[in-house]
């Protein structure tokens, strides 16, 4: 399975949304999902385009492929969250990271097997 994520807002911050297209293994739309939002930021509605993708695929038992054009996305997802969490979600700067509420919802389903 593969899922396509992107979010934005316009103006950053200000009113904004995300969206979803899930594929099978051939690329043939299974579904697609999209959010609207009054005021977010591009980063928060990234964030949630990816949850939501893993809080609905993230059970299968097929190998489920997450596209994201988001760098702060995949940075924080693949490597910062996980020194957050042991530093007591505090970053190297001693500053509490932002969108923080988003990520730990992301991490505590990584935990609950997701």
């Amino acid at each position: 399975m593969i899922i396509y994520t992107d979010g934005s807002a316009h103006p950053n911050p200000g009113p904004g949304g995300f969206g979803v297209v899930v594929c099978d293994n051939n690329n043939n739309i299974i579904t697609t999902y999209a959010k609207q939002t009054n005021n977010t930021t591009n980063n928060r509605e990234e964030i949630k385009a990816i949850l939501w993708a893993l809080l609905n695929y993230g059970k299968y038992d097929e190998e489920v492929i997450v596209y994201s054009d988001s760098n702060y996305c995949v940075q924080t997802f693949t490597n910062w969250m996980f020194g957050w969490a042991r530093n007591g979600w505090v970053k190297s700067d001693k500053k509490i990271p932002e969108n923080l509420d988003l990520i730990q919802a992301y991490y505590n389903a990584l935990n609950e097997g997701y």
